[in-house]
């Protein structure tokens, strides 16, 4: 598995770990629409610090098991995977944008916007690990 696949899969591995349980608190919260900022505003930071503990971790463990791989530059098969990859997490974000863009005019408060929005980009960056993932594995290359 070649070193930029593997911090990939720390990357998407983190942020699924990190965020699916933020949006699922954010989903069922239980108390008074007041509180939610704060209450979401918690769980964003305890959400981030999980996220860079968890990232960094793995990527320095992953860079100690594969040291001469972590020092070597990036190959045109690497430069091609990414760029396709952010192409298309790019094309998943723009939409999600719009969607967010319409719950603004649904009505929805700065807190809820914020969310919307933090979904919209950690959904985007879950395609794009993905991607990257997918490109390793089915070879795409040109």
């Amino acid at each position: 598995m070649a070193f930029r696949e593997k911090i990939a899969w720390v990357s998407l591995t983190g942020i699924v770990i990190a965020f699916a349980p933020y949006f699922a608190l954010i989903a069922a919260y239980p108390g008074p629409e007041a509180a939610f900022p704060v209450y979401s505003t918690r769980l964003f930071i305890a959400a981030t610090m999980l996220i860079i503990l968890l990232t960094t971790v793995g990527a320095i463990g992953t860079a100690i098991t594969a040291t001469k791989d972590a020092q070597a530059p990036a190959d045109e098969r690497d430069r091609d995977i990414a760029r396709q990859s952010s192409a298309i997490g790019y094309a998943v974000l723009l939409p999600l944008l719009f969607c967010v863009l319409a719950i603004v005019f649904l009505g929805a408060g700065i807190a809820m916007l914020a969310n919307a929005v933090l979904a919209a980009i950690v959904i985007a960056e879950i395609t794009r690990y993905g991607s990257i993932v997918l490109g390793y594995r089915q070879g795409w290359h040109g």
